[in-house]
């Protein structure tokens, strides 16, 4: 019984409902701010609008976004958004409000995405040397999948601003 008063309270306490005055009082840019910084999303702001619009308040939304934005500014650094991108994980949190989060997010992602095709076509051509070593398959035909692959590497590593442009295919390129 005792928790289950607890509980109540607690749910309570953590209500969203916004009264009158708190509508009217409530300054928006602050509430912006602490919102961000709690982890709340964007359309947070619907709500506060649906809530006050019972009492014809309107709440200055447009101090709230520039509370809110400015916030998730110093939040959401390019650092994070990296480590997002390069982690592989789907993020789907406020920091996307930020168009600079975003757009750093996105390229890592790119970026991310190209490491591991480069990891794939170094792993493959690794396979093909061992494979011309025990001749399973026709040298030819190694040989023509090992220049593809290299030059799709090259394309990758300058893409990617890795540095050794030179041809890694030392079959193709042997002095005769």
């Amino acid at each position: 019984m005792k928790y289950l008063i607890c509980a109540s309270l607690i749910l309570a306490g953590c209500s969203s409902s916004m009264t009158e005055q708190q509508c009217a009082d409530t300054n928006w840019h602050t509430r912006g701010i602490t919102d961000a910084w709690s982890g709340k999303y964007l359309s947070y702001l619907d709500e506060y609008a649906e809530q006050c619009a019972e009492y014809g308040v309107q709440p200055d939304l447009k101090q709230w976004r520039q509370g809110y934005l400015s916030s998730l500014h110093q939040q959401c650094s390019s650092a994070k958004a990296f480590e997002l991108a390069a982690s592989q994980q789907t993020y789907t949190g406020p920091c996307l409000a930020d168009s600079e989060f975003r757009k750093t997010l996105n390229m890592g992602a790119a970026e991310a995405k190209q490491k591991l095709a480069l990891h794939r076509i170094e792993t493959r051509l690794k396979e093909i040397e061992i494979a011309r070593g025990s001749s399973t398959k026709n040298s030819q035909d190694l040989s023509w999948e090992e220049y593809q692959l290299q030059q799709e590497l090259l394309d990758l590593k300058g893409t990617l601003q890795i540095a050794e442009p030179e041809p890694l295919n030392k079959f193709l390129f042997k002095k005769q």
